[in-house]
């Protein structure tokens, strides 16, 4: 058995927010080791209700979204790896929320927010610096990557379920290349009508960055296996490379959740040039280790922990949905 676990290469983002992201020099080098893409819809994620500490140094807010009982509560500091560290410096909070014009601006607490920046001011010069920018979904999936302190409250599991629209792989070019000038984005976004009432579909199309996070076996050996293929096994077998494991990835999650956008299904996968039938393993699994949820057609696929997760296993002839249910 080849157990493959995929997780986002970035946050999901906006078809909004993807655009702003490309023309960054660094997010290209940040994805480059992502070869998948889900193109997916879901009611878009706001900040609201800000407020901050008397010393300024923590401001806390909620995150909503329409139409979802469930809302997330959150206090963070400020002054914190990969935000701010350096006190000697003040940070700015830029909010920004399209809907804040000339006309007619945005009050207190700023509902409706759709992203922040934190930028550090020199007291000296007053240039300022940006520091880093979040949006609903990334500031979430930083928290549970564990690579920002904050204090969450609030149920956001229901907020990270998408419906799939379309699935692609880019293993020739960066992905940011494959994705800016991709006819079938263009076609979703023309064509699909926002979930939500006054929004455009600009704000709720979005884009799942997908990687392998990592890949191990499974093993078992039959009465009758030699010591000799055991130790041939063990001593030369290697796994697949990431590019290699992306391409059936793109075929096993294309085949399973019959995408609407997506004109080749693969009806007859896996085929003698599949991953199951070249490898020496009767069952290869993919599961996502993040918490979010895949909608489509016929169900859903669930990510997170591993006593949780589904997994879409490829057989010899078949693929199948295996659902991990917890212990506890």
């Amino acid at each position: 058995m080849l157990i493959n676990d995929l997780e986002l290469g970035y946050a999901p983002m906006s078809a909004f927010a993807f655009k702003q992201l490309i023309s960054e020099n660094d997010f290209a080098q940040n994805v480059a080791d992502s070869h998948l893409y889900i193109i997916v819809q879901r009611r878009e994620l706001t900040f609201n209700n800000f407020s901050s500490s008397d010393d300024k140094t923590v401001i806390k807010f909620e995150i909503r979204q329409d139409k979802n009982d469930e809302h997330v509560q959150c206090i963070l500091p400020i002054f914190q790896k990969h935000i701010a560290t350096d006190w000697t410096k003040g940070v700015d909070v830029r909010l920004h929320n399209r809907r804040n014009t000339i006309d007619k601006k945005i009050p207190p607490p700023y509902n409706g927010t759709q992203s922040l920046t934190f930028q550090e001011v020199d007291p000296q010069t007053n240039k300022k610096r940006r520091l880093i920018w979040f949006s609903p979904d990334k500031l979430l999936q930083n928290y549970w990557k564990g690579y920002i302190k904050a204090e969450i409250n609030g149920n956001f599991r229901k907020m990270l379920e998408y419906n799939v629209h379309y699935v692609g792989k880019s293993t020739e070019q960066n992905i940011c290349q494959r994705l800016s000038n991709h006819s079938t984005f263009q076609d979703i976004l023309v064509s699909q009508d926002a979930l939500s009432f006054g929004n455009i579909p600009s704000n709720e199309i979005m884009v799942l960055l997908l990687r392998i996070k990592d890949n191990h076996t499974i093993s078992k050996w039959g009465q009758d296996s030699s010591e000799e293929q055991i130790i041939n096994y063990l001593q030369n077998y290697q796994l697949p490379n990431d590019m290699t494991v992306s391409l059936d990835a793109e075929k096993a999650l294309i085949k399973h959740l019959q995408p609407k956008y997506n004109k080749i299904i693969y009806k007859s996968y896996p085929n003698s040039n599949d991953l199951i039938n070249q490898e020496r393993h009767d069952v290869v699994l993919y599961g996502i280790v993040d918490p979010i949820t895949l909608i489509y057609e016929n169900g859903k696929i669930t990510g997170g922990p591993f006593q949780n997760r589904d997994y879409i296993s490829v057989e010899k002839k078949t693929t199948n949905i295996h659902h991990k249910k917890s212990e506890n």
